[in-house]
């Protein structure tokens, strides 16, 4: 493994252990050593915006995810490009630019969807909804959901379940309403 690998590799666990400013040290470490490999250096700029998210760092966290973005879309690399969007969504988020975070979040959905990719949109879908719920818009909480849900593949058994748990409440307002009409 090179060494930039091997750097990118100990941030990422040093991040996810919930060390950010030693993740941040050795994703500096790998940038410099990935010269030579463009989606190499993409990748690891797509991860310091996250770690300066965390440390609240949003304009070294835009300055960032700008980078892996231009390398990713210069690379045609449509994956790498939604999940930098998505990521750009929860800086938004965290700087409380929530009509900013919903815009990026939807780029990033709407990418992963048409490159197949829709588990993932169904995550950015779901954030969405948690966003939405946080500011109390429970309506547009449930049409992110749905949407997601709706852009799935036709005849995909998760799309069938979750289609049947989201017409649950409606059937069962449906039925509380009746209950009140007839006392």
């Amino acid at each position: 493994m090179d060494q930039a690998k091997k750097l990118h590799n100990e941030g990422v666990a040093l991040f996810r252990k919930g060390e950010p400013e030693a993740a941040l040290e050795k994703l500096q470490a790998a940038l410099s050593y990935a010269e030579n490999n463009p989606h190499q250096q993409a990748e690891i700029f797509n991860d310091l915006g996250v770690v300066y998210r965390e440390l609240e760092d949003y304009e070294m966290a835009h300055d960032a995810l700008d980078r892996a973005l231009e390398q990713f879309s210069a690379l045609n690399d449509q994956k790498g490009q939604a999940q930098t969007w998505g990521n750009r969504g929860a800086i938004l988020e965290a700087e409380e630019e929530y009509e900013d975070a919903v815009a990026a979040y939807k780029q990033s959905a709407q990418m992963f969807e048409a490159i197949g990719e829709d588990e993932m949109a169904m995550y950015v879908w779901q954030a969405i909804s948690r966003l939405r719920t946080s500011q109390g818009q429970y309506l547009a909480a449930i049409g992110a959901y749905e949407e997601g849900v709706d852009n799935m593949p036709k005849g995909s058994f998760k799309k069938k379940i979750l289609q049947k748990i989201l017409r649950a409440p409606g059937k069962l307002i449906g039925n509380y309403d009746d209950q009140e009409t007839n006392e």
